[in-house]
């Protein structure tokens, strides 16, 4: 029977060895800290991009976190991690209706990317650049009203994005990307993982005039996109009687808010390559407890990736994890460096999908 690795290798752009460095950037506020890391492990290219906007709006003490899984290319990914935070914060309900604004960015997305300017912006990331084929101008999404182009119509993002103003969190999220908030040590789940299985998607799909197959083991709209959300991905955006959010595959994200209170400890957002290996209640744990010995954010974010591409079950896919930390009026004493230095991490192993929980080794980062 295949291993993981082999199931991937044959049927995708997978390498043999992963590529295991990082890119890990930190920072703070009075009201948070945060850390992201993002490896392109076994991909042959890096399709992943994020965003860490820790003041977005002064007046409104907003901060901005996202995080864009892209397929076909890097191109929509990069294009979302510059524009979309710059939508929320342009829209008229910035200050008064933030979901609302969240949710109209999302959609700006796409009918950004199909104008000449969005097209060439994408060109810069990788974008081809080609003539148009009558088969493209035929693809062309006719429920956007703005001057149409083809725009990507293989080429797409998942997008998972979470904004801290106040006692609240808001987060939007359209695809697999997961966002969890570890409140007291317990984790909740802040989003859905959209795919063309679940009812409503289904549903919604159905009703555009397409259809959900199963191949190779995965739910897909018309044996193609194995998610039922996202940014890009014109093919599936065709419909000229339907309007975005009613599209078989659609921009719109579902939105949560949560309330920030003295237990809410942290989030952690993360693409799909995080979460098809480790458990949601399992990550929370990795991170408290290693949050409790005094370990610098960043090097947690780093220590999760490199667990996620261990055998024996590795993920195969290009991995980028956010976590933001909370800061309360009543906090501990600042650690000390030597107590960084020298604290013990908490089981990695046991966390994982796949691995028995029952005898868990403790392990250093």
């Amino acid at each position: 029977m295949k291993n993981v690795w082999e199931q991937n290798f044959a049927v995708s752009a997978i390498s043999r060895e992963p590529v295991v460095s990082k890119t890990t950037q930190r920072g703070e506020n009075d009201r948070l800290e945060y850390a992201v890391s993002s490896m392109q492990g076994y991909r042959v290219n890096m399709e992943d991009a994020h965003a860490t906007i820790g003041d977005l709006d002064v007046s409104t003490a907003t901060s901005f976190f996202g995080v864009y899984d892209g397929h076909g290319g890097p191109a929509v990914s990069m294009f979302c991690a510059r524009h979309l935070h710059v939508e929320v914060r342009n829209h008229p309900g910035f200050k008064d209706n933030l979901p609302t604004a969240v949710a109209s960015a999302f959609v700006r997305m796409d009918q950004m990317m199909i104008t000449e300017e969005g097209l060439r912006e994408l060109s810069r990331y990788g974008f081809p650049s080609r003539k148009l084929t009558v088969k493209d101008k035929l693809m062309s999404c006719a429920c956007l009203k703005v001057k149409k182009h083809t725009g990507p119509i293989d080429v797409g993002s998942t997008a998972c994005v979470a904004l801290i103003r106040g006692d609240q969190i808001i987060v939007g999220n359209a695809g697999d990307c997961r966002c969890v908030l570890s409140r007291n040590g317990q984790a909740i789940i802040l989003t859905t993982d959209h795919k063309p299985s679940v009812p409503a998607e289904k549903q919604r799909i159905e009703n555009a005039g397409r259809s959900v197959t199963v191949t190779g083991g995965a739910s897909r709209i018309d044996n193609g996109i194995a998610v039922s959300r996202s940014i890009g991905d014109m093919r599936y955006k065709t419909n000229s009687r339907l309007t975005p959010a009613q599209q078989a595959l659609t921009s719109s994200p579902e939105i949560r808010l949560e309330k920030i209170t003295d237990d809410t400890e942290f989030l952690v957002m993360a693409c799909d390559g995080v979460w098809d290996v480790v458990l949601n209640q399992g990550l929370i744990e990795i991170i408290r407890g290693n949050m409790k010995s005094g370990k610098d954010l960043g090097k947690i974010c780093e220590a999760i990736l490199d667990m996620c591409v261990e055998p024996p079950q590795p993920s195969v896919d290009n991995m980028t994890i956010l976590l933001v930390r909370f800061k309360h009026t009543a906090q501990a004493p600042a650690r000390s460096k030597a107590k960084e230095q020298s604290g013990n991490d908490d089981d990695l192993h046991g966390k994982r999908k796949g691995k028995a929980a029952a005898a868990p080794h403790r392990r250093s980062f």
